[in-house]
């Protein structure tokens, strides 16, 4: 009887393992369509959005409408297809981090269809751009129009992302104009362009592009003019062309907490019928950032063991005074510059931070320890470089940035006339705290020299000065080293898709529970066979 009743108690327990088994399963399918996580193992967890993503979507209060547009042909080469997919998987997570307030429509249009036609007019002409459509490695002649682009609509707000064909820094793009339409970005940016014999629109086009797109009002200004009272950040290339007047409006706008990057050549260079030479500089910030502590050398800095080489010919000609600034130079506990793996610099001058301000001011980047200057005598041409005469003994800083509290360099002075406009009637400040980065070269961000490199330090240093460091960790996110193949039929791709979707979705649930089912009956079968044996025993 006590074997009957233990045989008893083991088939109940076993139906409601079965039972509870049941009910997880349905419960995992159930609960898996509502919540969302996801395990990022990627390098710099590139499928993921950062942290400061999240804290700027938490700010929302009404619905952001994200609207990402591409066509079929855009699919077909296979760089923008991942781009695509990359695309379509991070507006997910910012849905999902959304909470709601994030809508995401994704539409995949084509040119040949007649009812899409009205559709992609209307989008281009909200600024979606076409681009040309080419595939690296590629012998089929092509001539293809791709777009791939987004609208984005907040309240009354709208902005666009007219063209994303580069995975790399789509989640800072795409944060920047949110911030724009959200609001919160109240930074204002100035720029003083006194390069010598250059201009902004000709000659630093790059600079003028990367700008506009980040900042929603861009002040431009000439000698003379005043510094607009929303200028929060001033952006100086060159200083040729300063007058007393202006360094005197750059000096109030650091003491009443505005901050700013210095990009002025230490030495200047001058082409001629007889070669290439460079002439030190002469420019009035000199004399002010030294009094501040930081010193741009009138110098030429050349690094024997890091450099671009020039090609002449069929052959490339050593060149020292283009400096490559490798990784290990750069200055790993700051921000601005941590994660950068290059930046090229052409007749850079050295950057010094004087010893009372060595407690506010850091090197960012600088020359290997085989490295020299020169102090005179500014010969710029090929052959002069041919062989390494110079013996390189030392490092030379290149760049430094400046955090702490400052004197005016007018303090007991008279404030200049403006010999160009109206003078100034404010009240002097003497003393105040400010940012600052110094780098003792312009041609860094010039069209003929700047790539991604030089221009990410230098949107990374204006993000420091903005005292917005959050976005500067995502800027370079989501950079691909290895592309995936092209998809060759559509249909097939998206079948194996759904397949995929179903099959884990529904049949490796089912499985487990037929598993469960087997092994029950299985079970049941074994006690069947026990509880007749025991029967056996008992009759007999």
């Amino acid at each position: 009887m006590k074997n009957n009743d233990k045989l008893t108690n083991k088939k109940v327990q076993s139906w409601i393992i079965f039972g509870l088994a049941i009910l997880n399963i349905v419960a995992f399918i159930v609960l898996s369509n509502k919540l969302y996580f996801r395990i990022d193992m990627t390098e710099g967890q590139k499928y993921s959005i950062s942290k400061a993503t999240k804290d700027l979507l938490k700010k929302l209060d009404n619905n952001l409408i994200l609207e990402y547009y591409y066509n079929d042909k855009s699919k077909e080469v296979k760089e923008v297809a991942q781009v695509i997919q990359y695309v379509e998987d991070m507006l997910k997570e910012y849905e999902n981090a959304g909470k709601g307030l994030v809508n995401v429509v994704i539409k995949e249009l084509s040119y040949e269809k007649p009812k899409d036609q009205a559709l992609i007019a209307e989008i281009e002409q909200k600024g979606i751009q076409q681009f040309a459509l080419s595939e690296s490695g590629s012998t089929e002649s092509k001539s293809l129009l791709g777009f791939s682009g987004m609208l984005l609509t907040y309240k009354e707000n709208q902005s666009v992302i007219p063209a994303i064909y580069n995975d790399q820094g789509f989640e800072f793009r795409l944060d920047v104009e949110i911030k724009k339409i959200v609001g919160g970005g109240d930074e204002r940016l100035g720029i003083y362009f006194n390069a010598k014999d250059r201009t902004l629109e000709k000659d630093f086009r790059y600079l003028k592009q990367v700008t506009e797109r980040e900042f929603k009002n861009i002040h431009r200004m000439y000698a003379g003019q005043s510094i607009p009272q929303d200028v929060t950040i001033l952006l100086i290339v060159g200083g040729e062309n300063l007058t007393d007047f202006d360094v005197f409006q750059i000096d109030q706008f650091l003491m009443n907490g505005g901050n700013a990057l210095f990009a002025v050549n230490g030495i200047n260079v001058l082409a001629s019928e007889y070669g290439i030479y460079g002439i030190p500089g002469d420019s009035k910030v000199f004399e002010l950032l030294a009094h501040y502590g930081v010193r741009i050398n009138r110098d030429l800095v050349g690094d024997n063991q890091s450099y671009n080489p020039i090609r002449q010919g069929l052959s490339l000609a050593r060149y020292p005074l283009w400096i490559k600034v490798k990784s290990a130079n750069f200055n790993k506990k700051n921000v601005m510059v941590s994660e950068i793996e290059r930046i090229n610099l052409l007749w850079s001058s050295s950057v010094e931070i004087l010893d009372y301000s060595k407690d506010k001011a850091q090197t960012l980047f600088s020359t290997t320890k085989g490295a020299w200057n020169q102090t005179e005598n500014f010969k710029l041409d090929l052959e002069t470089y041919k062989y390494p005469i110079q013996e390189g003994k030392k490092d030379y800083s290149l760049a430094a940035a400046f955090d702490g509290a400052i004197n005016s360099f007018f303090k007991d002075k008279a404030v200049p006339k403006n010999e160009n406009g109206e003078q100034f009637t404010g009240s002097k400040t003497d003393a105040g705290t400010t940012k600052f980065v110094v780098i003792g070269n312009e041609q860094f961000i010039q069209d003929n020299f700047a790539g991604n490199d030089e221009f990410i330090f230098l949107m990374n240093a204006i993000d420091w000065l903005s005292k917005d460091n959050s976005l500067i960790e995502i800027r370079n996110k989501g950079k691909f080293s290895k592309p995936l193949d092209k998809v060759k039929d559509v249909n097939v791709h998206n079948f194996l898709k759904s397949f995929i979707i179903g099959f884990t979705t529904y049949v490796i649930p089912i499985i487990f529970i037929l598993i469960g089912v087997i092994l029950f009956i299985l079970r049941n079968s074994r006690n069947k066979k026990i509880h007749e044996f025991y029967n056996k025993d008992i009759k007999s």
